[in-house]
């Protein structure tokens, strides 16, 4: 069976009353998007619900030089602030929103560490420009199902993969990370 076979996207749900029934999952997880939530306490509740054990949140970290810059760009440009709810994007909170869903943290750590503060000027203007239209998506081809399926990656890709990995748990390279992650398992 193919990756792309085994994933099945489910879109317009209520999010904090999904139709999944309790435990049907061994993972549920979110990648950045749950800090744009009006409730995202109530949405981790309900991903705890979901999970027959495990739970994990990946977002935007506010702790990397850049990140200022980024908050800048925004208001300098006149973009719309499409990241979410800034207050969420704090590692601190987000283990604090565990303990308080009665899930035990097992790992957190930093992620997409590309070894300088990001995201960069030019490449971020750019972007912004382009997708900041109402209406507008970005159109993200990246060819990684093909790559998995083949195990062969760039180098580029491979040595940024080493980096990336080396020390990703706890907060050593949290200063200098775009994301990080807080993994945690229901009692």
């Amino acid at each position: 069976m193919e990756l792309q076979d085994r994933v099945e996207t489910v879109s317009e749900i209520d999010v904090y009353h999904s139709p999944f029934k309790a435990c049907q999952f061994d993972l549920s997880w979110n990648f950045v998007t749950w800090t744009a939530l009006d409730d995202p306490s109530r949405y981790l509740t309900e991903m705890k619900r979901i999970s027959r054990s495990h739970v994990l949140l990946v977002t935007c970290n506010n702790f990397q030089p850049g990140y200022p810059w980024h908050r800048l760009i925004h208001r300098l440009f006149g973009f719309p602030w499409t990241h979410g709810q800034v207050q969420y994007n704090h590692i601190t909170t987000v283990k604090k929103m565990f303990r308080q869903a009665g899930l035990k943290i097992l790992e957190y750590g930093a992620i997409d560490t590309p070894g300088w503060p990001d995201p960069s000027g030019p490449r971020d203007i750019r972007l912004h420009k382009k997708f900041s239209v109402p209406k507008r998506k970005p159109d993200w081809k990246v060819p990684i199902i093909r790559m998995i399926k083949t195990d062969r990656y760039p180098f580029w890709m491979r040595l940024l993969g080493k980096w990336d990995m080396t020390f990703r748990k706890g907060v050593f390279k949290l200063p200098l990370s775009h994301l990080f992650y807080v993994l945690g398992m229901k009692p």
